[in-house]
Parts: structure tokens; C-alpha cells; sequence
């Protein structure tokens, strides 16, 4: 009985150490026994978005600042996200991609995200100013929008994977974030 305590103690704990690491309905399966979530195909909003000139900044900084710098800015998005009904799928260096839609759906989702891409929008205009050798610098999210069809599941090898979307609503909606300019959003047609 105390070896079954320490063991479920034990595995608890490393869930809990994986929850900033891996979405949240993931983590709840796993704890709940229903082991990990099935691939779908379902519709989904994709955001992706880009802190505009930042790793040309951060080559100029010392590694501890710059990331210091990219987490202060991250956080805020990621409780936009959240306040939103989306997840953080990945941060991508000094950008991430979002998901609204799943595994967790709204009917609304697409208006989620466009309402959570405004906030995070005037959040980067309002407080991306960095200092850097004594100058000033303005940072500016460049963001892309799109909702499709989209499959969500365990991608990669037997060693080493993760839940994230795939498909062209994906691809489309990073290509916009790509086109998009610093201080603008681009949406898909849907």
C-alpha cells in the first residue's frame, strides 16, 4: 500500500513537472487514466504570430537577457490565449503557434482568436519597448489567422513526440503570418 502511495506520488509529480510542457487536455487524460488523446480531424483556428525584429535585437544582447526579454513577452500572450479558450500549441524562437478548436471547441472560435490577436496586438504596441545600449527599441507583432480543417495528434517518432495540428489551414495560416507586416494581423478567407 505505501509502495502504490509513493508510485502514484512519484507519477503525479513528474506530470506535474511535464503541465508547462505539454497542452493542458493532455496532461488531464493522463491523469484521469484515459491515456492520451486520439487523433481527429476537426476544425480549428490556427494563429500564428511573430515578434518582428526581435532575434535581430537579440543577437545584440546577452543570451540571459534576450531570453529573459522573449519570456517577458510571451507570458502575457500566453494568458491572452488562455482568457480566450485557445492553447499554445509551440513557441517557435521569438514566435508561437496557437490553436483554438481543439481538442477543446467553441462555436465561436474563430472570433476567439481575432478578439485574443487584437489584445495581444495592443499589448506588444503598449509594452514592447526594449532598451538596448542606452537606445530605445519598438517591438511589433506580425500575426496570421486562419480556420479549416485541420488533424490533431501525436506527431513524431517513438522517442520523441508532441500534439500539435497539421495540414493546409496550418500552412496557410503560417504563410500569412509570414506576409503579414510588424503591427498587422492577416486573416484567412473562412
Amino acid at each position: 500500500m505505501e509502495k502504490e502511495k509513493m508510485k502514484n506520488k512519484k507519477q503525479n509529480r513528474i506530470l506535474e513537472l511535464f503541465k508547462p510542457y505539454v497542452p493542458e487536455a493532455v496532461t488531464s487524460r493522463i491523469l484521469e487514466g484515459k491515456g492520451s488523446l486520439p487523433s481527429e480531424r476537426s476544425e480549428a483556428t490556427i494563429i500564428f504570430i511573430d515578434i518582428s525584429g526581435f532575434t535581430k535585437l537579440a543577437d545584440q544582447m546577452d543570451p540571459e537577457k534576450a531570453t529573459e526579454i522573449i519570456n517577458n513577452i510571451f507570458s502575457p500572450i500566453v494568458g491572452i490565449v488562455d482568457k480566450y479558450g485557445g492553447s499554445i500549441n509551440k513557441f517557435l524562437g521569438d514566435g508561437l503557434m496557437a490553436i483554438f478548436g481543439t481538442p477543446f471547441s467553441h462555436e465561436d472560435d474563430p472570433e476567439r482568436a481575432a478578439r485574443a490577436s487584437l489584445e495581444i496586438m495592443k499589448y506588444i504596441e503598449e509594452n514592447g519597448k526594449i532598451k538596448i545600449d542606452s537606445k530605445v527599441r519598438r517591438l511589433k507583432a506580425k500575426i496570421g489567422i486562419n480556420t479549416g480543417l485541420c488533424i490533431f495528434g501525436e506527431i513524431g517518432s517513438a522517442s520523441r513526440k508532441e500534439f500539435t495540428v497539421i495540414g493546409d489551414t496550418v500552412n496557410l495560416a503560417s504563410r500569412l503570418q509570414a506576409n503579414s507586416v510588424a503591427g498587422k494581423i492577416l486573416i484567412g478567407k473562412k
